[in-house]
């Protein structure tokens, strides 16, 4: 699907099949990006993600081993495939857990075939994690650990249900369904008058870089059975959402938004404790909350996971140049946290919001 919403910045998609003899082990996609940097034009070789998932990894069987291998393949000097980049990145890249492939909360020493030669292996970010174990009733009364946050939670979603009507939705469809459109557009429109409509990136639903992207992704992610869509109603009106993907109990919690009229009844904090309170019922294993707004979401995770990024400098001279400038700069901002907390994001994506007309989210009926 990337190649069909190929963005400006590529200048290629590659696809390197790692085999162990004449048996596939694992695909590893790539893209080819050209960037000005201050030290020079840049051509690099990178995972494709644009820095707005929690992971990412090849496909195979051994994902800890095969990009120690593509590193391999693309560091042979005599191979034609690795001539002309001035980096190699892989990004997002989680510990495993040998048993089953989910990350692990439990570090050990992985990449080890990355760390050699002209490679760094840096940790990138800290994902919240939500593990399901036990139940609902013993996740919950964990969370008095935070007795203030929790009460806060349970008063708001009191004051809520004064208002009016609270119904919940989740929209998790078989295989084989065709998308319910009105369900996912009600999200694009509260992503739209939500405070991450300013985000610089321009990565929530609604924006027009990756709108057609995404939405070609949920018409995918239905047709295979691993769309998860959830949205909070107040008296038939849209008032919060989640929405993401999920596959055999993973749950990866994309994109989430809210009404801002609605605010000071927190409905994004409703949705959170009835999407959890769901997901333990269904049998999900897994909830990955992400790596931004670390602050927001430490009473809802269990763990945080660590996330490595792996670069590998070519021999050019701009590319012994970011090394050396890479290093300088770590050692300055040793012991700075590079995640914005929530509070942060919200004034980024303040100052960067153009106004423009509120627009009403439809109602939608279950």
């Amino acid at each position: 699907m990337r190649w069909q919403h190929r963005l400006e910045t590529d200048d290629a998609m590659k696809v390197l099949m790692v085999k162990a003899g004449d048996r596939l082990i694992g695909i590893v996609p790539l893209v080819v990006q050209r960037k000005a940097t201050a030290l020079g034009s840049v051509r690099k070789l990178r995972f494709p993600v644009e820095n707005w998932c929690s992971y990412y990894g090849p496909l195979g069987l051994d994902p800890e081993m095969i990009p120690s291998e593509a590193a391999s393949y693309f560091r042979d000097s005599k191979n034609k495939d690795a001539d002309g980049f001035d980096l190699i990145e892989f990004t997002n890249i989680p510990d495993y857990r040998a048993q089953n492939g989910v990350p692990s909360s439990s570090p050990k020493p992985i990449l080890t075939g990355l760390a050699q030669g002209r490679n760094d292996v840096l940790e990138c970010s800290e994902v919240a994690m939500l593990y399901l174990e036990g139940d609902w009733d013993s996740y919950w009364e964990s969370r008095k650990a935070q007795k203030n946050r929790r009460r806060n939670v349970e008063r708001y979603a009191r004051r809520l249900s004064e208002m009016g009507e609270v119904t919940y939705i989740r929209s998790r469809p078989e295989a084989g369904l065709t998308p319910d459109w009105s369900l996912y557009e009600s999200c694009e429109k509260l992503a739209s008058i939500s405070w991450q409509d300013g985000l610089v990136d321009g990565n929530t639903l609604h924006h027009s870089d990756v709108r057609p992207f995404l939405r070609d992704a949920h018409e995918a992610a239905v047709k295979e059975g691993c769309s998860d869509l959830t949205l909070l109603m107040l008296d038939g009106r849209p008032v919060a959402f989640t929405y993401g993907y999920c596959f055999q109990g993973y749950v990866d919690l994309m994109r989430v938004g809210f009404d801002p009229e609605l605010a000071r009844f927190a409905p994004r904090n409703v949705l959170w404790t009835r999407l959890i309170e769901d997901s333990y019922s269904r049998g999900d294993a897994v909830l990955d909350c992400g790596p931004s707004c670390l602050d927001y979401k430490r009473f809802w995770m269990t763990v945080l996971e660590q996330t490595y990024h792996v670069v590998e400098y070519g021999a050019s001279p701009v590319a012994t140049a970011m090394r050396l400038a890479r290093k300088l700069k770590s050692k300055i901002a040793m012991g700075d946290s590079a995640d914005h907390t929530n509070e942060q994001a919200k004034e980024l994506a303040a100052r960067n919001r153009h106004p423009k007309p509120r627009v009403s989210a439809e109602h939608v009926t279950s």
